[in-house]
């Protein structure tokens, strides 16, 4: 038998985690002197200690040691929660590296002009959504405003008589470049809590179809777009010259997604722009 500090050196711990391991339960002395109080160990516990240590160096917390000795696992089932635990890890380092990526632009853009970007552009994934759309070519740009008001409320009138949930308006340009003239356009709005296969069959010309995820979107929030003279053209200028300042390209169509209402004079816009690095 070993004292506590005997067995302190011989496992290289500390003599307050023995002691804090013993308090929370988590690992006893094999013998306690009821007299003295003194803590004995043996030299079979080396093991346990070695398993508690093990768990706790790949982020497991001392809780879910606790618990997952209490339940003297299999082979199997730790090697499922080291594989779990390296899933989360891989994830945090994908997280701290898309951060990275977010300063290094920042230092970009002041290095360039001295000054913060007048649009906080930044990378994100966007999960994938079912939506009540109409695709139409619009004949010039001049006509979107007041054909799009129609086409949304043709969308909108649908899902409330079929008693669907409402979710954001949203936009999206599906020409290669940029036209002033027959502008392929498609309006939407997203369907809440509902998965696909149980929309009701929609009226011509709305269709109900999947808008893909995006695993990395360039993305910018402007704020009462509709107040201001140039609208969103200097945000897609600004997002336009992120993506080749980051040496990205565009892999699909854009997106706008709404916020808010003129109504109540809080409307904010978010584009999306589907990109990868070049």
């Amino acid at each position: 038998m070993f004292r506590v500090g005997e067995f302190s050196r011989i496992a290289s711990v500390t003599i307050e985690t023995l002691r804090h391991y013993d308090a929370i339960d988590l690992f006893k002395p094999a013998k306690v002197d009821p007299f003295t109080g003194y803590r004995y160990y043996n030299a079979g516990q080396l093991q346990t200690l070695n398993q508690i240590l093990a768990l706790k160096d790949v982020g497991l917390s001392l809780e879910e040691i606790k618990r997952l000795l209490q339940d003297n696992p299999t082979i199997e089932e730790v090697r499922d929660i080291l594989k779990a635990q390296l899933k989360l890890i891989d994830n945090t380092i994908d997280e701290a590296q898309r951060r990275r990526e977010r300063i290094s632009t920042r230092l970009n853009n002041l290095e360039m002009d001295g000054t913060f970007p007048s649009f906080d552009i930044s990378l994100k994934a966007v999960d994938a959504f079912t939506v009540a759309a109409i695709r139409e070519t619009i004949a010039t740009v001049e006509d979107i405003p007041q054909r799009w008001n129609t086409l949304f409320t043709m969308i909108a009138e649908w899902i409330q008589a079929n008693r669907l949930q409402i979710g954001f308006p949203m936009a999206l340009y599906h020409d290669e470049g940029y036209t002033r003239t027959h502008v392929d356009t498609e309006c939407a709005f997203l369907l809440r809590g509902v998965e696909i296969e149980d929309v009701p069959a929609p009226t011509h010309p709305i269709v109900i179809r999947q808008i893909d995820a995006i695993p990395q979107a360039a993305t910018v929030v402007v704020a009462d777009f509709h107040q201001k003279v140039r609208g969103l053209e200097p945000a897609y200028e600004a997002i336009g010259q992120w993506i080749a300042n980051n040496q990205y390209h565009i892999t699909a169509a854009p997106r706008e997604i709404y916020y808010g209402s003129p109504a109540t004079g809080d409307l904010t816009a978010e584009i999306q722009f589907p990109v990868m690095k070049a």
